[in-house]
């Protein structure tokens, strides 16, 4: 029985991939056995409702996280909760977006995904302080004449992220992962 509920900022077309998958994949490296049931909104603020607005049969079942892009840097954390009247206990954040993850694992998930050294072409600055990583990731791409796009090629590069690596470069995801572990 699947107590628990994570809304995950992304979008609910699957003609390019179902986004749900891949972050089902990359969830169950720790949660085989206590997986949430994934709803995935359609951009931040619908998501947000979303989450808001859906509860469950029973309020004695379960809990609800939401997983979304902070858009910005960690300064912006309370400020984002206070503007979208968010509890900061069940609210996680992919600071700054999904890409982060990405070009934080680059060599294992870019370089492979694209089977080019994409991670060579990245500066050697944190991940978290591209102001727009998928802009990034699709400079270096357009410069090796490939294109990244953000569900199809997003859903395969979900699989291949670390999650134990992700959890120790990323307090939100090692928190939201400690979240749904409890029962």
């Amino acid at each position: 029985m699947v107590s628990k509920m994570l809304f995950i900022e992304g979008t609910t077309e699957d003609d390019n991939g179902d986004l749900s998958e891949g972050f089902r994949y990359l969830l169950e490296q720790k949660l085989k056995g206590k997986m949430p049931r994934i709803h995935m909104g359609d951009g931040k603020m619908s998501t947000i409702d979303m989450f808001k607005h859906t509860r469950y049969k029973n309020k004695k079942t379960g809990s609800r996280c939401l997983l979304i892009d902070l858009d910005g840097k960690e300064e912006k954390r309370e400020n984002d909760l206070k503007e979208n009247d968010l509890d900061g206990n069940n609210c996680f954040y992919m600071i700054q977006e999904m890409e982060t993850w990405f070009i934080s694992q680059s060599a294992t998930v870019l370089d492979v995904h694209y089977k080019s050294p994409i991670s060579n072409r990245l500066t050697k600055k944190s991940a978290v302080d591209f102001n727009n990583p998928d802009e990034e990731i699709d400079k270096h791409l357009k410069s090796l004449g490939k294109e990244y796009h953000k569900v199809k090629d997003g859903v395969k590069m979900l699989k291949l992220l670390n999650l134990d690596k992700l959890m120790v470069d990323f307090p939100d995801v090692k928190n939201l992962v400690e979240e749904l572990q409890k029962p």
